[in-house]
């Protein structure tokens, strides 16, 4: 399979998790901030500074404008400015569908064009007017059916391993992002014992933003603290959107594609990928919640973007520099940080120049 492929298939999945990613969380916060009484730059400001947007959106919107729903939303929605927006996503996802169209099957090819043609009409807008949360699950529906529709009309080769590996990547960094909306909540492993009914609400809203409501309490059975929802979340192996399951499965694509590669030796991206998992595998929650929540999240955030650069490297585009040695201790980048990171695909930064 040629590098372009390769990168076409990577990139795809990751535009596709988001997506669903970006609707779900515009979804939760707006029921959030519907529902309870907040400061005006805690509506919205804290979603907009993970992921990433808070310089372009003071810059576009206003620095005055957080506590404004429907500004907030278009920009999440809409803005072809915002580059991790649902409609720049949607539209990065499509366009690399379209450049391997003999590769992925017919089916993935019409539920895609579909959805792009329903997102980029009138009907879309009329459904965001009239019922914005039908139109946010209308959105991950999509996301679903597609992925869904890849994994039984697709072989199960080298393409659609490169597709898993971009959800995988994408989708352990994106909860790690989703779970520093609220980091500033926990900030030690005493709280569990001081949490008021708000603060329940709060991790519940917490598991929405991650789809892991009803898993958590299937695993728990108990009311969701501060401690249980960042434990659940970070290191769960059995839950397809923990960090830890997201890693361990990177693990075993990269190694099904180092094999079919004939690699004689683990690359270093997946001793780099080997080196996270361990470390998220092994650490304790208590020592995490100790040292701060927000600092872990960081790291991770951080290591998946440098996993991401380094594959770039070893198996899709060799012109690209290797990244440093990963770091062995996190680093707190301050607000926003290394959580502020757009996509870093080069297709989409030349077109954005």
């Amino acid at each position: 399979m040629i590098s372009r492929v390769a990168d076409s298939c990577f990139w795809l999945f990751r535009y596709i998790e988001r997506t669903e990613s970006c609707a779900r969380l515009a979804s939760v916060n707006r029921l959030l901030v519907m529902d309870a009484e907040l400061d005006r730059a805690e509506r919205w400001k804290p979603v907009i500074v993970v992921v990433g947007e808070h310089a372009r959106f003071e810059e576009l919107v206003g620095a005055d404008r957080y506590h404004d729903d429907d500004d907030a939303e278009d920009y999440l929605t809409w803005s072809q400015k915002n580059p991790v927006s649902i409609r720049s996503s949607l539209y990065w996802a499509r366009e690399n569908a379209r450049q391997i169209r003999e590769v992925i099957s017919r089916e993935m090819w019409e539920t895609l064009n579909t959805a792009w043609q329903w997102f980029s009409g009138k009907a879309a807008q009329r459904e965001y007017r009239n019922d914005r949360s039908q139109f946010y699950r209308r959105i991950r529906s999509l996301c679903a059916e597609f992925g869904g529709t890849s994994d039984s009309t697709m072989l199960h080769e080298e393409p659609l391993d490169f597709m898993q590996l971009g959800m995988m990547l994408e989708r352990a960094d994106q909860t790690a992002r989703l779970m520093d909306v609220k980091h500033h909540r926990l900030s030690s492993a005493d709280r569990e014992n001081h949490e008021t009914p708000w603060q329940s609400a709060q991790w519940v809203s917490q598991l929405k933003l991650c789809a892991a409501e009803e898993a958590f309490l299937k695993r728990h059975r108990a009311a969701p603290t501060g401690r249980r929802v960042a434990e659940f979340l970070l290191r769960d192996a059995r839950f397809p959107r923990s960090v830890l399951h997201c890693l361990e499965r990177s693990e075993q694509i990269l190694r099904r594609i180092e094999a079919a590669a004939g690699r004689s030796a683990p690359t270093a991206t997946l001793l780099a990928v080997q080196e996270i998992t361990r470390h998220v595998r092994e650490s304790r929650i208590s020592s995490v919640l100790q040292a701060g929540l927000h600092e872990e999240l960081t790291r991770v955030v951080d290591t998946v973007a440098r996993i991401c650069q380094q594959l770039q490297h070893d198996f899709l585009d060799p012109t690209v520099d290797p990244v440093a040695p990963l770091p062995t201790a996190a680093t707190d980048s301050g607000e926003g940080g290394a959580l502020g990171g757009g996509p870093t695909s080069q297709r989409q930064s030349q077109a954005q120049a």
